[in-house]
């Protein structure tokens, strides 16, 4: 065998040894927008999911699981309001990072949905409005109850 062939024969081995163990390659990019990626496309709930599980989305998250329970501790529910309103404001200047070379890597890798900016704005935007509607009706409900507390 001459040394091309014997050249060809390795590399064919080694390609054949590396494939049984190949495993799919975690983004670096994919790394820095949601660190704990395993390797699964984002669906519309993943992305959702990802994008209300920062600080600000699990504390508007509680305050408002809180809030809705407890009829005296409604002044939970605009907190989480507020905060609901601040991931809205996040979504919103947020707006546009899609033409972003980071995030179409992202995309391109599976760890990013390509409609995440809308997904993002229409999370906030539910999330928002529901403390707003809850905050809304345990007013009126502690009122009829003839509770004078915040």
């Amino acid at each position: 065998m001459g040394l091309k062939a014997r050249q060809i024969c390795t590399t064919a081995a080694l390609a054949a040894v590396v494939s049984f163990w190949w495993e799919p390659a975690f983004a670096e990019v994919c790394d820095k927008i949601y660190p704990g990626w395993d390797g699964q496309e984002f669906s519309v709930f993943n992305e959702a999911a990802a994008f209300l599980t920062n600080w600000v989305g699990l504390a508007a998250l509680f305050c408002l699981a809180i809030g809705s329970t407890v009829l005296r501790l409604r002044a939970l529910l605009w907190v989480g309001s507020l905060l609901g309103g601040l991931l809205l404001l996040m979504a919103i200047t947020s707006w546009g990072d899609a033409g972003h070379e980071v995030w179409q890597s992202a995309i391109k890798e599976g760890c990013a949905h390509p409609q995440f900016e809308l997904i993002h704005l229409l999370s906030a935007s539910v999330l928002t409005a529901m403390g707003v509607f809850l905050g809304l009706r345990q007013t009126r409900r502690a009122r009829s109850l003839g509770t004078t507390r915040a």
